[in-house]
This record gives structure tokens, sequence and C-alpha cells, in this order.
């Protein structure tokens, strides 16, 4: 009886120890498959992350960042859309990417659109050249004239400003001096691009198109305009 029962006990515990052993393989498993599903949902998502952006977003041109464009090339396109330009007005393009880069948006950027908004500083519109308003800040057409401000750099510095408060949640570097800035919904227009519809209503030519949408599809907006002449002066030598 006794040899049988140490046997029997043996048995019993052998049997024991590959039950646990078993368990243990099953517990590992299904931890690892855990760990497994746990680091798959910290893949970055392809909405998110810049290494998965469609190429129709990387196309777009953001407003803040750092100017690529020269003075010289800046102040050559003007003179080639406009031949009669005042001297005055070929110290700007300093002042624009001065301002521009104290805020992180791209001055040369901004100067395209003081070119587009302006007619190269031909004016001929609702605001004049004495209101160093070079954006339209504050024009709403029908003669309204918009803002004034002193010198011609606090009318850039406004239009930095409020180009800032579209594209950025950022605070200003600089006091405020753009009257309109606390108007606008904060980082709602981070793209050039976004601009229409926005800052210029309706931001396209009602009629060659029926709707914003079918503007931007063409690149006809008013935010594709101002890109256009910044790729001028980018190809400007």
């Amino acid at each position: 009886m006794r040899a049988d029962y140490i046997k029997m006990t043996t048995n019993s515990y052998k049997f024991k120890l590959l039950w646990m052993l078993l368990l243990s393989f099953l517990a590992g498993c299904t931890s690892n498959s855990t760990s497994y599903r746990q680091a798959t949902l910290t893949v970055p998502s392809p909405t998110t992350d810049s290494a998965y952006r469609s190429p129709k977003q990387t196309a777009r041109t953001r407003i803040m960042g750092q100017a690529t464009c020269t003075i010289h090339q800046m102040q050559q396109l003007l003179l080639a859309r406009n031949p009669k330009v005042s001297k005055s007005y070929l110290a700007y393009p300093k002042i624009f990417l001065e301002e521009g880069a104290k805020e992180g948006v791209r001055g040369d950027l901004a100067f395209a659109q003081a070119l587009h908004e302006t007619n190269y500083f031909k004016f001929g519109g609702d605001v004049s050249p004495r209101q160093n308003n070079f954006c339209g800040l504050g024009t709403t057409g029908n003669g309204v004239a918009g803002h004034q401000f002193a010198t011609p750099r606090e009318g850039i510095r406004a239009q930095i400003q409020h180009l800032k408060a579209y594209a950025s949640y950022r605070p200003l570097a600089n006091k405020c001096i753009d009257p309109r800035f606390q108007q606008v919904q904060r980082g709602c227009a981070p793209n050039l691009e976004d601009l229409g519809g926005l800052w210029a209503y309706p931001g396209y030519d009602t009629k060659k198109y029926r709707s914003l949408a079918q503007a931007k599809a063409n690149k006809d907006s008013y935010g594709h305009k101002i890109k256009q002449i910044l790729m001028a002066i980018q190809s400007t030598k």
C-alpha cells in the first residue's frame, strides 16, 4: 500500500505540475495578445500624422512659417507689374518680412496679398494710399473705406496680426493693433486657400462660378489668386 500510495502521490504531483505549466503557457499567450492589441492602437492615424498626409493636403500653402522669397524678388515682381510704382513702396518688402518674422507669419505671402488687394499699389478701390491699409481691413464694398493706420509699418503689422488670427492659436508677439483681431475665430484658416469666404466674402467671382466650392475646385478663389502672385514672386530672378 505504501509503495502504491507513494507512486500515486508522485503521479498526482506530476499531473499538477503539468497542469500549472499549461496554465502559465496559456496566460502568456493571452498577455502577448493583449500587448499586441495595445501596440496596434498606438499606430499614428493617417488623418493626423504628417507622414500619412495626402498630396492634396500637403499641396496647400501654410500661412504660418518662414518666408521663402527675397526682398529683391518681391521688388522685381512689383516693378514688373507696376513699372510706375512710387519708390517708397519698394521699401515695403523689407517691412513685410520683418513684421512677419516677429509673428511667425510668412511675410512674402502677406506681401502677395497686399499686391492683390491694392492692385500692385495702384489702388483705385475703396481704400486710398493715405490709409496705410494694404489688405482691405474693414472694407465691405459700396465705398466703405475701412480702417486707417498712422504709418505703413502699422498697417503692415495689423495685416500680419490679422493673418495670424486666422491661421494660428498662438498669442501675438507685439501689442495688438489689428482692430478686427477679436472678431476672428482663431485658427479657422491655417492655409492661404482657406481665406476665400472668410477674409474676403464671397471670395470668388460670382459671374464665373455658382459657388465658392466650384471656384476652389478650379483654383480661382480669393486665396488661390494670392497664391498665383506668391508663385510669381518665387519664380522671379
